[in-house]
């Protein structure tokens, strides 16, 4: 099959290769998944080339989303319709990159701001509740070049444990057990405080270099609460991680100004988003860093302006509950 000009967006935004699937790989729905992701089938091969799932099952949102996604019969839906939206803002006039001095500063800060923090940390048999809202393409394929935009919400309950995961499915509420994406949470608990070692846990000398090593880090910081000296942590490995830049711009994180940092995979910025205030958590965006013609077998010419957004998610709520279905 030939290669399409999203394959690897659609991998990497969607943090799943053949080495994040150690220990699964010999199970059905981790063989499932990988394939669905980096290949087409065959009857479709004359349509047009989606790298987006149908929308009951977008893998671009990764992380968590994807790991009821795979679980036995539990599917993340999407709260209201998912209406096109107003698009993350026009494409930005200019995208300039920060020096690694000034992106070292802010992660120095938002390690300090988070080893000075005072959290609830879960009990291994409490939840993890996050609600999230993600804006990416309203068209089949995934690539923005423009608009429209199409925004949902989701909701997921996480075991602090990572055992179990718990999802609404049509109205009802329904608990998954161990998947592949609780690889990304659970398979590396516990955390170590050390960052160098930390980088060493999530594969940053692996197959997946650096790429998978700054995603899986951000995963990290989105799914799960953790404790002062563990969160600093994270952010202390993510500056250890060659290529991680600072956007000078601030990014628009639903209202909220945010300070973006990511990595550069071909013409995207892959960035997580902290609150330019407190530098915790926000959310993610992906945006194109450079002018982009994307050409394909059997589909038109697309031209992507530097400066457009790819993909948005923000984080509108992480608590610590006792149970699933609860949300405080």
């Amino acid at each position: 099959m030939k290669p399409h000009s999203l394959d690897q967006l659609a991998r990497s935004t969607a943090r799943v290769s053949d080495e994040s699937l150690s220990g699964y790989a010999g199970r059905p729905a981790a063989r499932g998944l990988l394939e669905e992701i980096t290949t087409l089938p065959e009857s479709q091969a004359d349509k047009s080339r989606s790298v987006v799932p149908s929308r009951g099952l977008r893998l671009t949102v990764a992380g968590a989303a994807l790991a009821t996604a795979v679980s036995a019969g539990t599917i993340v839906v999407w709260h209201g319709d998912g209406d096109p939206a107003a698009p993350p803002g026009k494409a930005l006039p200019s995208v300039e990159l920060a020096s690694a001095a000034e992106t070292s500063l802010v992660l120095d800060k938002a390690a300090k701001a988070a080893a000075a923090s005072s959290v609830t940390v879960p009990s291994r048999r409490q939840w993890v509740y996050t609600r999230m809202r993600e804006t990416s393409s309203a068209k089949p394929g995934g690539m923005v070049t423009g608009g429209p935009y199409r925004t949902d919400d989701w909701e997921l309950w996480r075991r602090a444990d990572g055992k179990q995961f718990a999802a609404y499915r049509n109205g009802t509420l329904e608990k998954g057990h161990e998947t592949v994406g609780s690889a990304v949470v659970a398979r590396y608990l516990p955390l170590p405080t050390d960052p160098a070692a930390l980088l060493r846990k999530v594969g940053g000398n692996g197959p997946g270099g650096p790429q998978m090593a700054y995603e899986t880090l951000v995963t990290l910081l989105r799914d799960d609460v953790h404790p002062p000296a563990v969160e600093a942590a994270i952010f202390r490995a993510i500056k250890l991680v060659p290529g991680v830049t600072l956007v000078k711009a601030r990014a628009d994180a639903l209202g909220r100004p945010a300070l973006a940092l990511g990595i550069t995979n071909d013409w995207v910025h892959q960035e997580v988003l902290l609150d330019a205030r407190t530098y915790g958590y926000l959310g993610e965006r992906t945006i194109a860093i450079k002018d982009y013609t994307a050409r394909s077998e059997g589909e038109p010419t697309r031209r992507i302006p530097k400066g457009t957004v790819q993909h948005l998610m923000v984080r509108l709520s992480i608590k610590v509950v006792n149970g699933p279905g609860q949300r405080s």
